[in-house]
């Protein structure tokens, strides 16, 4: 299913929250660094906008992760969550 309300999209999405509230970055932060309105990250956070690999690699860098980090911690969610 490649819809936006796949289960595993919204771990993704989960993943890439967390790891912007664990860096004290507030939506309207990692809007302006990728050139957004804070209701987008709002609609992509809330599952309402889907996001491609480029847009996720540029949050990843803006938060001080990896691409890779943040997908071995996508796939561990969803191993754990039986989503494999």
């Amino acid at each position: 299913m490649s819809s936006i309300y796949d289960p595993k999209y919204r771990v993704l999405i989960d993943c890439l929250k967390e790891i912007r509230l664990q860096s004290n970055v507030t939506q309207q932060e990692l809007a302006s660094y990728l050139g957004y309105s804070q209701a987008y990250i709002s609609k992509y956070e809330q599952g309402q906008k889907r996001l491609d690999i480029i847009e996720i690699r540029e949050i990843c860098q803006f938060l001080g992760t990896s691409l890779l980090e943040v997908i071995s911690q996508f796939e561990e969610r969803l191993e754990k969550e039986g989503l494999l």
